[in-house]
This record gives structure tokens, sequence and C-alpha cells, in this order.
């Protein structure tokens, strides 16, 4: 797993670059029917963003075009909660693990995992580059109301880890 420490900055501020790597000969003959990145430990406690990611594409910006060309692999969205507006500790995380018998559901602010499903372009770089898959970019962009104030953010998006999954 690459945690988000382990990570360089991209071309600008906030940008998130890793040098992930899948070479084709590291798949197996038979391949794989699915792949996924997933993104551990994933913080929603503040507005909403969306995050682009580019595979093998170091210099992907928020303007970089969302093609397959650029490296383009998908996104995803977090809807934010917009920040704790409660009394004092409510919004704090509990320290204590729920118990066996415990039904209860989570605290509404406990992180997230998300996947982001990659196979089709994963597939293609593994095709057409011999070298495979070297990095990933993630670009982060504040998701505002007004489309003039969506920014690219390096505040928002805070995460533990990511790891590429390949399924047979």
């Amino acid at each position: 797993m690459v945690t988000k420490e382990s990570m360089k900055r991209g071309k600008k501020k906030g940008i998130l670059c890793s040098p992930l790597k899948l070479r084709p000969a590291d798949i197996e003959k038979g391949g794989f029917s699915r792949a996924d990145l997933v993104f551990h430990g994933v913080d929603h406690s503040g507005i909403s963003y969306e995050v682009r990611v580019f595979l093998n594409n170091p210099d992907a910006s928020e303007k970089t075009p969302r093609s397959k060309e650029h490296g383009y692999a998908g996104r995803f969205v977090i809807f934010g909660h917009g920040g704790c507006y409660g009394s004092e500790g409510h919004c704090d995380l509990p320290t204590q693990s729920k118990g066996q018998f415990d039904l209860r559901r989570p605290h509404p602010l406990t992180p997230q995992t998300k996947l982001l499903p990659v196979t089709e372009p994963l597939r293609r770089i593994l095709e057409q580059d011999s070298k495979g898959l070297d990095s990933v970019t993630l670009v982060p962009i504040s998701q505002n109301p007004l489309r003039e104030d969506r920014r690219l953010t390096d505040k928002l998006f805070k995460f533990t880890g990511m790891e590429l999954r390949t399924y047979r």
C-alpha cells in the first residue's frame, strides 16, 4: 500500500503523484478480470470534492483533458459534511472500538474506503506500453456550488493509503 505521506507533489501544490508500478510480466497469463484503485481512510468531514485520477501522467493537473490519451482513469466524488456545527466533541470520532454485539452504525464521520475501477485504462497501458504502469496522479478539486469557484485543493483530500487490486 502506498501511503499519502510517501507520495510526491505533482505539477502544482495539491496534486499527488505516486510511483505505483505494474509490469505486463507481473500479470499472470490469465490476466485479470477487474482492477481497482482502493483509497483507505478517506476523510469526508469538510466540503465536497472530486479527485481525478490519471495513470502514467505525472504532469496531470486540473486543466488536463479527461481523455484516455492523457491517461485519465476516472474520478470519484466525496460528498462532504461541510464541517462540524454541533457542540464541542460532537464530531469527534470514538476512541474505543465497538463491542462484538454492538449493532449500532459507525459514527457518521468514520473515514471511508473508496474504490475506483480502473480495469480498462490499466489494460490499455499494459498492452500499449512495455514499461507498464509507472505512476498514479491524483488531482483533487473542490466542489464549491459556483463552478467558477472550484479550485485545485491540497487541504480537502485526506486519506491514509492507496493500493492497486487486481482480481481474476
